[in-house]
């Protein structure tokens, strides 16, 4: 090991702070600038470690360290915080710096000491001792986290009231997005002051939100910046005064809690939870002894410190010259672990350029296709080769993320190898090598080359996908066109024949009152509305552009109309629903169209032409063309080529389907007064008209608040086509029960106002099943609004969640008052039938569905235009999103056995 360098710097620390102070004026450059300039900092810091100059090496580290705070401080910062954040480094490698800075301290001020400064360093330590006695005991009784404080908000458990101490401008500029959140201006904030006087002076709409605190479980304290323990006297210290020693009225039940980093620290990293997020105070007064108040890192003053040892020789080091003999021992043993890795590395470059090439391949062939002036493919084939190509394009873009993950992982490990390498042979006792340094070299060489090659190929992957781009949006606009002339031309042909009139000049009407028709019968009308609505539905001629083949019932697959992967599993889901399917193949629905909604009936007339070309038998895929028409004149954003959830498309199509069929009138009651709650709950909700499909899929959920002192309960009802359910966050498997029990599970609730008690009291909320549906839909929440990102970014939960095939019980989570009612619903068991999935994530996915075909007893894949066979054991899958259960029997033998 190297002899440590001569101190040549200073006396003491406080003599080193003069060289890491930086210039004001560097606030001024790019922010992408002084990451780079950060960067090539750590890098001399490195390099002063390693060869054991320790005041150069923390200096460096130090301003290192203030180089992060003005680029966190930097305007362009919240735009481009992940390629900031990226750019810097990990959260590891930052605490490997925070490590070395402790040892260079603790080596430093023992060397000064040794040089006449003893007394200095005692003072400095016993300062930092009681700085970090403070911040411990704060943050551990005293303070929280940003995150910390974020988790409160978001926990609708938690009885907290923040109180936010600014001057009133920035109160009223921003602030946190919070219910319980009151402002009291620093102006306020003086000695003599009571928490009375506060109220009197607080605008009329805070003084609520003011008194509230009497009943709030925390308190939670916070200003713009303060770090660790307030000043005395400031205006955080004389609320803090206040609250304790003069406000007698309350007696709060825990201790106040202070926001570490104050608003200004909540705000960089929550700006999504803020008002007005950008907004910056004109004047701040900053504590000069935090110099890294804004890195997100842990504080130096955060790392604890050894215990200082005297009596160590600090003139002359001993030097072990043995050591030498140990170093080319594991020089030797090093230098092959870094050909390996290069090596490793080489063979994945060459699998990331044969990656790159296919997609170029891909590419290619979709321009090809989109600029066959033969037109040797016509439009279905056309639709249908591009979605399977793009679908090829998207996974394979997947792997090339795979590919650079892993590239970056093993370029950071050669990294690292060759720092232990430098500090073994620093300071002359330079190893000899030569072979081993000459394999990394051509190595890395090759390596090289192939990136560049790879980027080449990327490069021109790139050209071909923008002119791809381009040209697909001009089709778009141009089938856009085409989809309002063909709804124009399809309007004018549903519209009645009008009469023949003359030519040259009107002739004046005449009357003939005999003729006027007799009133016609109820029964009457029913039957000619009857056959109105099948004369509608036998004059619409519709494409599926099918492709023939004998495939057997129900196992017709679905052409991709771009993007259209989601409306594919679900329509695939609804045709093998047994029942569904029936009641449309049997054309029973159009006796009960209902043509005076908001579709006209017709989303229900399209739907169930679908099904029934499904099971025809005759064609290996169809195109449902007419429906996506349809469908995108009501919810235009389904119409579009862009990607969809398929939950949401569920939704609405069920409430769409409901009111196209919704015609059948509930049997009437002498009065509803007799019925259950939950019985006039459902005939209001349904406003005295059913359905087929409300019979089939509508289900209602009971919601009971109980009051913990009287014992009163107050019950509302809500009508449901599927549950959403949550999903475990800290559990990477889970079962269908685990995230049922978190659904239906009681909680806690405060300040609910009892009718009984006639004040506000704490209550236990429950859910439970008042109504069971004869098809039990179950939707995993999988999406999420990632809370660390700046703008609304989606992420995904890949849990894999383990569901029964047969026998889904929900007893346990059904209402006692309506299992006392009707027994039967002790005995009533469901059988999975269908499984919406979903892969990839919310920008880029595929919908697939995995059904179970009554006809054949089998389950089947069914991915767009493709289907095929499924094994049993591979429908549970991470990628469940939809379940479609059933407690009907798998063969309808009588549409009865839905009531």
């Amino acid at each position: 090991m190297a002899h440590k360098k001569p101190l040549h710097m200073g006396k003491n620390l406080s003599d080193l702070e003069e060289h890491y102070k930086l210039a004001k004026a560097i606030g001024h450059k790019k922010v992408l600038q002084l990451c780079s300039a950060a960067n090539r900092m750590k890098e001399h810091a490195d390099l002063q470690y390693l060869e054991r100059d320790e005041e150069q090496a923390y200096v460096f580290y130090m301003k290192y360290l203030n180089l992060i705070s003005v680029i966190r401080n930097h305007g362009e910062y919240r735009d481009r915080k992940h390629e900031i954040l990226e750019s810097l480094g990990t959260n590891a490698q930052m605490r490997a710096i925070y490590e070395k800075l402790e040892k260079l301290k603790d080596s430093l001020e023992q060397r000064y000491s040794c040089l006449g400064v003893a007394w200095e360093r005692e003072q400095n330590k016993q300062r930092n001792q009681q700085d970090n006695m403070t911040m411990i005991v704060t943050q551990q009784k005293l303070s929280i986290t940003a995150q910390e404080l974020l988790e409160m908000i978001r926990d609708t458990k938690t009885s907290m009231l923040i109180i936010d101490c600014r001057p009133e401008k920035d109160l009223q500029a921003s602030g946190i997005r919070y219910v319980h959140v009151v402002g009291v201006p620093v102006h306020l904030l003086v000695a003599g002051m009571t928490a009375g006087k506060i109220h009197e002076k607080l605008p009329l709409e805070d003084k609520p939100v003011w008194s509230s605190r009497k009943v709030k479980e925390q308190i939670v304290l916070m200003d713009y910046c303060t770090e660790g323990n307030p000043r005395k006297d400031t205006p955080l210290w004389v609320l803090n005064d206040i609250l304790n020693n003069w406000d007698q009225d309350v007696a709060y039940k825990k201790p106040f809690l202070k926001v570490e980093g104050g608003y200004k620290n909540f705000q960089l990293c929550y700006p999504m939870c803020c008002r007005n997020p950008s907004y910056v105070p004109s004047t701040t007064e900053f504590n000069d002894d935090a110099r890294l108040e804004d890195v997100e890192y842990p504080n130096i003053s955060e790392i604890r410190m050894k215990d200082d040892s005297f009596g160590l020789p600090a003139n002359r080091p001993a030097i072990d010259r043995n050591s030498k003999v140990a170093a080319l021992h594991v020089y030797e043993n090093k230098s092959k672990p870094i050909t390996e890795l290069l090596e490793e590395q080489e063979k994945l470059m060459d699998k990331s350029i044969q990656n790159e090439r296919e997609m170029l391949s891909t590419e290619n062939v979709l321009k090809q296709i989109h600029d066959d002036p033969a037109n040797v493919l016509d439009d279905n084939e056309k639709m249908e080769e591009i979605s399977t190509l793009k679908y090829k394009l998207m996974q394979l873009e997947d792997k090339q993320q795979e590919y650079i993950a892993e590239n970056t992982r093993l370029h950071e490990k050669v990294q690292e190898y060759k720092v232990l390498e430098q500090s073994w042979n620093e300071s002359g006792d330079r190893i000899s090598a030569r072979e081993a340094e000459l394999l990394e070299q051509e190595a890395q060489r090759r390596i090289k080359e192939k990136e560049d090659e790879q980027k080449r190929v990327e490069q021109e992957r790139d050209r071909l996908a923008r002119e791809r781009l381009a040209q697909e949006r001009l089709e778009q606009q141009r089938e856009e066109m085409l989809r309002i002339a063909y709804e124009n031309k399809r309007r004018l042909a549903q519209q009645p024949p009008e009469a023949n009139v003359d030519a040259v000049r009107p002739k004046v009407p005449q009357f003939d009152r005999a003729a006027k028709p007799a009133v016609a019968s109820a029964g009457g009308t029913m039957a000619a509305a009857a056959d109105y609505n099948q004369n509608v539905y036998r004059e619409v001629q519709r494409d599926f552009a099918p492709v023939y083949g004998s495939v057997g019932r129900g196992l017709t697959g679905l052409k991709n109309l771009g993007n259209t992967c989601y409306m594919n599993s679900i329509l695939q889901c609804l045709s093998n629903t047994a029942f569904l399917r029936e009641h449309f193949l049997e054309g029973a629905f159009r006796q009960n169209l209902n043509r005076s909604n908001k579709t006209q009936g017709r989303i229900v007339e399209e739907v169930a032409a679908v099904i029934k070309a499904l099971w025809l038998g005759q064609y290996k895929c169809i195109a449902s063309k007419n429906l996506r028409y349809v469908v995108g004149q009501y919810e235009r954003q389904f119409g579009g080529i862009e990607q969809q959830d398929s939950h949401e498309f569920l939704t609405i199509l069920m409430d769409w389907l409901h009111s196209d069929i919704q015609t059948v009138p509930i049997q009437p009651y002498s009065s509803l007064e007799d019925l259950p709650a939950s019985e006039r709950a459902w005939i209001d909700y349904l406003k005295g008209m059913e359905s087929y499909i409300s019979n089939l899929f509508y289900g209602q959920i009971k919601s009971t608040v109980k009051c913990v002192r009287c014992g009163k309960e107050s019950a509302t009802y809500e009508s449901f086509s599927n549950l959403s359910l949550e999903l475990p966050q800290n559990a990477n498997r889970c079962h269908l029960n685990n995230c049922l029990e978190m659904y239906f599970n009681g909680e806690n609730i405060r300040g609910w106002s009892c009718p009984q008690c006639k004040s506000n009291q704490e209550a236990i909320k429950k859910l439970a099943i008042s109504r069971l549906p004869s098809i039990l839909v179950i939707h995993f929440k999988r999406f999420y609004a990632d809370p660390e990102a700046v703008a609304t970014v989606y992420k995904k939960k890949q849990n894999y969640v383990k569901f029964p095939l047969q026998d889904l019980d929900m007893t346990a989570h059904i209402a006692p008052s309506e299992l006392s009612r009707n027994k039967q619903l002790r005995a009533r068991r469901y059988h999975l039938f269908g499984v919406s999935n979903h892969y990839g994530s919310m920008e880029s996915g595929h919908y697939t569905a995995f059904c179970k075909n009554t006809v054949h007893q089998k389950w089947y894949k069914f991915d767009d235009h493709t289907v095929s066979s499924l094994d049993t054991s591979d429908v549970c899958s991470s990628a469940g999103y939809i379940l479609f259960y059933s407690s009907l029997p798998e063969t309808p033998e009588t549409q009865q056995q839905i009531r």
